[in-house]
């Protein structure tokens, strides 16, 4: 009884840290409303950063900001039983395909493409979503470890690229 508490946990705190409406634009980066930095009253030109757009940057960044919510996510489903792992299998798709979603947005508003190596990490762990439900027994005990390892370091890549 208590995994389904912690599962009820999980994906509320799932839904608050993913709030947010489609097509809901960021804040402009480039100075207060009325066109005039934040420190001195000058207008802000164009490729100079006050560090503020920095930090909206990242903040805008939502495959990043999903990073703590996926981890905690991942431990909590490797602890559990193969039998509870296999009742969040659905919960857990959802939760991966809207990370990889923002992780894509994440990329593309820092005018990105995934090298060899981030396509085959995330065509893996694609084809493990696909895969995992269909697997019984040691084989999707077996095969999950080898995905929450790929999960783990696509995370990791991520960061490293938005850095």
């Amino acid at each position: 009884m208590a995994w389904q508490h912690r599962t009820a946990l999980v994906g509320t705190l799932v839904l608050a840290a993913c709030g947010g409406k489609a097509g809901e634009k960021a804040p402009a980066t480039a100075g207060t409303p009325g066109g005039e930095s934040a420190g001195g009253g000058m207008m802000q030109m164009p490729g100079m950063d006050s560090g503020k757009s920095m930090g909206r940057m990242h903040m805008n960044m939502r495959g990043m900001q999903m990073m703590p919510m996926m981890r905690a996510h991942m431990d909590s489903m490797m602890r559990m039983s193969p039998d509870q792992r296999r009742a969040m299998m659905a919960q857990h798709d959802a939760m991966m395909s809207r990370m990889m979603d923002q992780m894509g947005a994440d990329m593309r508003n820092m005018n990105m493409t995934g090298d060899a190596q981030w396509n085959a990490l995330n065509d893996s762990v694609k084809r493990d979503l696909a895969d995992l439900p269909n697997l019984q027994g040691k084989a999707f005990t077996q095969r999950m470890q080898a995905h929450a390892d790929r999960v783990t370091r696509l995370m990791a890549m991520h960061e490293r690229m938005m850095k």
